[in-house]
Order: C-alpha cells, then structure tokens, then sequence
C-alpha cells in the first residue's frame, strides 16, 4: 500500500488523455540507446532505472492502457515500482512529459529503457 503523501501525487489522467498517452507510448517511441533489465532484485531495479535516468523530478506519464494512465513523478515512480508493475499481467509504459525517453516494462518481468542519443 502506498503511503497517502505519495497518493495525492498520482493524478489518474482523463480518459481522453489518457488514450493520447497511450497512443504516443505505442506509436512515438524513440530510437537510440536501449538497456535491458529482468533483474529479480527490487533494490537492484530501482538502481538500475535511476541509473539510466538520473532525474528524478521530472515528470511522468504511466500508461497500462488505452484507459488506464497517471501522472506522477519520476522519483514516486522509480520508489514504488513494482506497485505499478505485476508480473504475469501487466505491460506498463512510462513516458516523460518533456523529453525524449521511454520505459517499457513487460509482464515477463522485463524492462527496456530508450533514450534519443
């Protein structure tokens, strides 16, 4: 369960944006450097996504779906990861609202993170 000072910085999106959001994560990825992780190690993750995007206030859209989305922040995000990832069920993307990287975690437990160089 997520403390109630990190809930009131989920903003769940509009259903309209929310399926923008996840229109531009499955249609407007970016092409350059790409790094892997299916490290089991929760601690070892969130080094590992801090690590290939050290700026942890910029924000963030998190989409599962055409109709599922939130806006919160990169550190909220990287902290709580596997509160908004499940194995076996959920595929999630993150996108920055400013900037020109993306975060794909697959329900193989899997995340691919690309960057523009």
């Amino acid at each position: 369960m997520l403390p109630p000072a990190v809930l009131d910085q989920l903003h769940p999106l509009n259903p309209a944006d929310a399926e923008r959001v996840h229109r531009d994560a499955v249609e407007e990825r970016p092409s350059g450097n790409s790094y892997t992780t299916s490290d089991p190690d929760p601690v070892g993750v969130r080094i590992w996504l801090r690590r290939v995007q050290p700026d942890l206030a910029a924000r963030v859209y998190v989409s599962w779906d055409q109709d599922s989305a939130i806006e919160t922040t990169w550190s909220i995000f990287t902290e709580y990861w596997d509160d908004f990832c499940y194995p076996s069920s959920d595929d999630v993307t993150v996108l920055p609202i400013a900037g020109s990287w993306w975060l794909e975690y697959r329900h193989y437990e899997e995340f691919k993170f690309s960057a523009v160089s």
